[in-house]
């Protein structure tokens, strides 16, 4: 049975690469002799057949509002690829004076890691971080097939997004920069179009792909890995089918102006499941004009210190010292104040604030909500930079 079921394999084989010559050999055997049953039927004209079936009538369509986005914007969605250090296994070459595993160190381009996308005409890209974490190059891919060499300008780990920057100079069509929404506008179930590269290594296209979707749901906020500092605040869920590969794209409204950046997704399997997360493009422009404007992301000054404490209304933060003439004298805080909520959420521990803190940016307010001597009181603190260490 083994040795049948190879033939039948081999023989559709050779069916398929036949082609017209097996066809054309055994074409009494295969096909029925129509015109012995039907005589009529040699009589068939040729131009009277094709007039039977419908045909189009040749008459330019109309092209519909998602087709018409992704032409405008699709030449700005860049591949983004990298060279890597990666540490390889070698169980079959053992040191005989100890018994681990050497390891050996190797280098490796891989064209196809994420996606990205051009923000101005100076040649700044966006991409998620941990597509371009640990590379030694990197490099990207246009639709047309131009490749660039691209440097890392700056990065926050914290948030998950780098900036890279390609030297357009010499070149005399570059596509427009995708444009930024403002994500607060943000409302669920508004429709939104994902695109980017989901093929990785699979196939070497760097045309990019479009899904659609909707808003599913706003202000998630998770944390994947407690080992790493890393905290995806605000994010944006949505329905259109995101993939590895994806990660670092546009998530853009029907005006194609960007809402947020394609990072990760839930799923049982690693495909899409229609549960996506975007970084809100709000947070992705302040990241990028901070950098641009100053250079580097600035470190902020956070001059009060405090500690977690609990009572019988729940976990919240005391503040035990306020450093004189800062922000947060200026807001009003004092020594005893007790922080219930940053911006609208519970503030239920010291590191539950610090991780606020560092989604924030130089410029950015705070809403707070603080309970002092049995009344609840508002204050606003606003996010200077930290002074340079001497």
């Amino acid at each position: 049975m083994a040795n049948r079921g190879m033939l039948k394999l081999v023989l559709a084989g050779v069916l398929v690469l036949g082609g017209a010559f097996v066809g054309a050999r055994y074409q009494e055997a295969i096909l029925p002799d129509r015109t012995a049953a039907n005589p009529a039927a040699s009589a068939l004209d040729t131009e009277a057949a094709e007039e039977v079936l419908p045909q189009s009538s040749g008459e330019p369509k109309e092209p519909t509002t998602i087709s018409r986005i992704y032409e405008d914007i699709n030449g700005s969605i860049l591949t983004v690829g990298a060279v890597k250090r990666q540490f390889v296994a070698q169980p079959w070459f053992r040191d005989f004076f100890s018994p681990s595993i050497r390891i050996l160190e190797r280098q490796q381009r891989l064209p196809y890691l994420g996606s990205g996308f051009l923000v101005d005409e100076r040649g700044h890209v966006v991409t998620n971080f941990h597509v371009i974490e640990d590379s030694t190059e990197i490099f990207v891919t246009f639709p047309d097939g131009r490749e660039f060499e691209a440097r890392l300008v700056d990065a926050d780990r914290f948030i998950d997004i780098a900036l890279l920057k390609i030297d357009v100079s010499g070149e005399d069509e570059l596509p427009a920069p995708l444009r930024f929404a403002n994500s607060d506008d943000l409302r669920i179930g508004e429709q939104v179009i994902a695109l980017g590269n989901p093929f990785g290594n699979l196939i070497e296209d760097s045309r990019p792909t479009v899904t659609v979707g909707h808003i599913s749901a706003l202000q998630r906020t998770f944390r994947p890995d407690q080992r790493q500092q890393r905290v995806y605040q605000d994010m944006i869920q949505t329905d259109a089918a995101i993939n590895p590969g994806n990660s670092g794209g546009p998530l853009v409204d029907i005006n194609g102006e960007v809402v947020g950046v394609n990072t990760f997704i839930f799923s049982p399997t690693g495909a899409s499941a229609g549960v996506g997360f975007a970084i809100p493009s709000n947070r992705i422009r302040n990241f990028v004009q901070e950098i641009i404007v100053h250079g580097r992301l600035r470190p902020l000054l956070l001059d009060f210190d405090f500690q977690t404490v609990r009572s019988a209304e729940g976990r919240a933060i005391r503040i035990l010292e306020v450093a004189p003439g800062g922000p947060a004298e200026e807001a009003g805080l004092r020594a005893g104040d007790v922080i219930l909520e940053a911006d609208g959420r519970p503030v239920e521990s010291r590191e539950n604030f610090l991780l606020l803190m560092r989604g924030k940016q130089v410029g950015d307010t705070i809403r707070l909500t603080v309970w002092r001597r049995g009344d609840v009181v508002r204050k606003e603190y606003r996010v200077l930079e930290a002074p340079a260490m001497t």
